[in-house]
């Protein structure tokens, strides 16, 4: 393989093109310090975004379906304020309508319907009825709380998270060391528990996170009084316009560059860079940079070859580090029909659920140039384990073959559903809604992304039991302390999962390790 070594040395080395290093890049570019600097994005795939994809479904022009991340929160106030700088343009994001549709253990009930405790088909005591009201996450935390702060009353907008996560004890033991499942179910019943969790419509938000931070975690993205909004032109329209960004402040990605391994190394100059082997087209390059940040999630890291002063198999706790945080399964798979029969129940949007494996889906917005409509169904955790067995049927949904790109018909093209699946949750959607299969009803086209494959190996990544997440979050950024390479992004943050922690992650690195200021344009990200 030739040996290509590129030249000068670079002032920063970004691994990753998604949203943290994409914006890492341009926020260094447009500072004081790094004002005409040379910084360049090595990115194994040929598109922008990691996790954030907006495809286009044939037949919907205006449509753009999230196959990845897909909205967020009034309350992530580091996305709100990028979003409203760079002038994108946001609808409100609908979740909870009266009249979807809730599947519960064999009965067709309505969204409305699950406030109303004679309705739902579950045994709930009357000691629990309050959940009904303010939300059986929310009842479990205050009566955790009481047990943790030694108080009658708790009041959830007030409670000092981090301080709890500290020196939070229950029953004697460290709250980071139970898990968020065990505690839940000891404060509300088995009944109220299920419930909670069958209507969320996740299956890994209760099993994976410590208490410590599943609690406020929860809370604080899918409270009942969290409000979410979306980008109209696809969620995959950021990262594309960082990247544009980027570039015009000379920066410049690299496309199917695949960082094979790096080490610490002494520059011309007599300071400690770091040398990075790429390989790409079947070239094997080197490149030198001063300092190299990894924007990157725990499996990426672990299919760098562990060896040198960072990564070497001897960094102990480097790789403890790495290995803090639990990565989730996800998948989404978007099936498009030819009307919205779903209109005739008098659903026209927002999220439906079900105790069925596909546990939740949402009636996509497309478009008003189209009678077609699309459902995206959105499924993690313990349930995907039931469609694993579909994801390798050779059969494929009828569907063109695209070019890896960020254009979105291409990218609705590069992600072909399996035949089997697609027939299987069709069926599924049908029970649901209480429907038979027609002809009419028939879906005309599917997509399928699993973000647990290589190199995501999840599309989340959640601080499991044990984790100290406070401690590792602040020494992660930079996991060997005097080596110029940082790490940032959505996995080591909290607000895992979502791309206000892969903004919190990178903001920390640049103000906290790299010395910038806060970006001018908003107070929002002050470390």
């Amino acid at each position: 393989m030739k040996t290509d070594t590129l030249n000068p040395v670079l002032d920063i080395a970004i691994v990753g093109a998604g949203v943290s290093g994409l914006y890492s890049g341009w926020r260094w570019l447009t500072s004081p310090q790094g004002k005409g600097g040379r910084v360049e994005a090595f990115e194994l795939s040929h598109r922008v975004g990691g996790r954030l994809m907006s495809a286009q479904p044939p037949g919907m022009p205006e449509g753009r379906v999230e196959l990845g991340g897909m909205r967020f929160t009034t309350g992530q106030t580091r996305v709100a304020d990028l979003v409203s700088y760079l002038q994108l343009t946001t609808e409100p994001f609908v979740v909870a309508q009266d009249q979807n549709m809730a599947y519960l253990r064999g009965r067709l009930l309505r969204t409305k319907d699950l406030s109303d405790p004679a309705k739902v088909p579950y045994d709930i005591p009357k000691s629990d009825y309050e959940g009904f009201k303010k939300g059986f996450t929310a009842l479990a935390a205050e009566r955790y709380l009481q047990e943790v702060l030694h108080k009658k009353h708790v009041d959830l907008k007030t409670v000092d998270w981090d301080k709890v996560a500290q020196t939070g004890r229950y029953e004697g033991h460290r709250v980071i060391d139970l898990t968020m499942r065990y505690i839940y179910n000891r404060s509300v019943s088995h009944e109220a528990f299920q419930f909670a969790e069958d209507t969320s419509g996740y299956d890994s938000i209760f099993f994976t996170w410590n208490a410590a931070d599943g609690f406020p975690w929860n809370l604080g993205d899918y409270g009942a009084s969290i409000e979410y909004k979306r980008l109209k032109d696809g969620y995959e329209m950021l990262p594309k316009t960082l990247h544009q960004r980027f570039e015009s402040v000379g920066g410049k990605v690299h496309f199917e560059h695949r960082l094979v391994r790096f080490d610490t190394v002494k520059l011309d100059d007599g300071s400690e860079g770091v040398e990075l082997h790429i390989e790409h087209a079947g070239h094997h390059k080197v490149v030198r940079a001063r300092k190299l940040i990894l924007a990157m999630p725990r499996r990426s890291l672990e299919l760098i070859e562990q060896t040198g002063s960072v990564l070497g198999r001897e960094q102990h706790e480097v790789h403890k580090l790495i290995e803090s945080v639990a990565p989730i399964p996800l998948f989404k798979l978007a099936l498009c029909y030819r009307t919205r029969w779903w209109e005739a129940l008098g659903i026209t949007q927002g999220q439906s659920v079900t105790d069925l494996p596909i546990r939740q889906c949402y009636y996509w917005p497309v478009g008003d140039d189209t009678k077609a409509g699309a459902i995206l169904i959105y499924n993690d955790g313990l349930d995907l384990a039931y469609w694993a067995g579909l994801r390798d049927d050779p059969d494929r949904f009828p569907n063109e073959d695209g070019t890896d790109s960020n254009n979105p018909v291409e990218e609705w093209k590069e992600n072909p559903a399996p035949k089997l699946m697609v027939e299987e949750a069709h069926r599924q959607l049908l029970e649901m809604h209480g429907l038979e299969d027609t002809p009419e009803r028939r879906p005309y086209a599917a997509a399928y992304r699993d973000w647990g494959d290589d190199p995501f190996g999840g599309g989340a990544n959640f601080w499991p039991q044990y984790v100290d997440s406070q401690d590792v979050g602040k020494r992660i950024v930079q996991p060997r302390k005097g080596k110029p390479v940082f790490i940032c992004g959505e996995a080591y943050s909290h607000a895992q999962g979502w791309v206000e922690g892969a903004l919190a992650t990178a903001e920390d690195m640049l103000q906290n390790h790299l010395g910038l200021l806060p970006p001018p344009y908003s107070a929002t990200f002050k470390q």
